[in-house]
């Protein structure tokens, strides 16, 4: 349940969490890559942050281009009857 407590907080507030964050960074990283977390705890400190900056960088573009799918279909789905009995009315 740390792990809960942990994603709940969304900050960093002791060594524990600094733990759990570098777990979650390897999740990312996994999960971005479809590799097993053992795969990424033995990559070098340096493949590890290039691969963690590319996932994150990757997931904000796919999160952005899913919030503008989401306007456009919202937006674009709309009907809007219009009356036009008005214009035969004889003081038009």
């Amino acid at each position: 349940m740390k792990i809960q407590q942990f994603l709940q907080k969304g900050q960093v507030e002791n060594v524990g969490d600094v733990y759990l964050h570098t777990q979650l960074f390897a999740y990312r990283i996994a999960k971005h890559y479809n590799i097993s977390l053992g795969e990424v705890y033995n990559m070098s400190d340096e493949l590890f942050t290039q691969s963690l900056a590319w996932a994150m960088a990757v997931e904000e573009e796919q999160k952005k281009d899913a919030e503008l799918q989401r306007t456009k279909a919202s937006t674009s789905q709309e009907v809007v009857s219009l009356d036009y009995d008005f214009l035969n009315a004889e003081d038009f």
